[in-house]
């Protein structure tokens, strides 16, 4: 059952029965996994999020590491196939005198809580993009990115699904990429957010899958490399 069905009124589920899904747009020709600002400050502790607010302001908790074992799969298989692993991260730093650059502001290059936890940090090889909008398309090297890459298509994890992953899963398609949004690899803080956002990122924008299906994608991507 997709999870944004618990919310469903009995009217929405008689209009979903009447009427004819999206079709999947697919995953493209050349894949690449986007990991969305996987940041402390996001995280926090695996422990209720009501009870760390004032250590996190803006943690996710068990939501969020919830999400890590599947994205720690799809990492591991990514880099194992040579697929392109690219990571986002909200992020200001001093030389721009910007407000959010300031140490005590969670996304400060010089807090501690703006870095990727350990668990699933990046490797030698793995891409970074810095942004300072949810999209990580909006003001970014990104599309630069992708097209020197060969990429038509992205596999998208992170955080948050209602704020940065539909921001730029939005911004992607209307950039002309399919994208797949791999639905245990992203939470949100509010589990109603989480659920209408991948249902609305289905119902209208993109594909919506499960880890096992981008594992599949991640397999096929690799073969087609070595054929070519």
């Amino acid at each position: 059952m997709a999870v944004w069905e618990a919310f469903l009124t009995e009217d929405d589920k008689k209009v979903m029965a009447a009427r004819k899904p999206r079709k999947p747009t697919g995953p493209g020709t050349k894949v690449g996994l986007l990991v969305i600002d996987m940041q402390n400050t996001a995280m926090g502790h695996d422990k209720p999020i009501w009870e760390q607010l004032d250590e996190f302001s803006g943690a996710c908790g068990p939501h969020a590491w919830k999400a890590v074992p599947f994205q720690q799969k799809l990492l591991k298989a990514a880099r194992a196939a040579g697929m392109p692993v690219i990571y986002s991260k909200h992020i200001f730093h001093p030389y721009t005198g910007l407000p959010m650059s300031e140490p005590g502001n969670n996304f400060s290059s010089e807090n501690s809580k703006s870095e990727v936890p350990v668990e699933v940090a990046m490797e030698e090889g793995d891409i970074l993009v810095e942004k300072q909008t949810p999209s990580c398309f909006a003001f970014t090297n990104l599309p630069v990115i992708l097209n020197q890459l060969g990429l038509d298509g992205l596999l998208v994890v992170g955080n948050s699904t209602s704020g940065c992953v539909r921001a730029t899963c939005v911004d992607g398609r209307a950039y002309g990429y399919k994208m797949s949004v791999v639905e245990e690899g992203c939470f949100d803080r509010i589990e109603l957010s989480h659920a209408a956002a991948l249902f609305d990122m289905e119902f209208k924008i993109c594909d919506v899958i499960s880890t096992d299906k981008a594992l599949e994608i991640i397999g096929q991507d690799a073969s087609a490399a070595k054929a070519a």
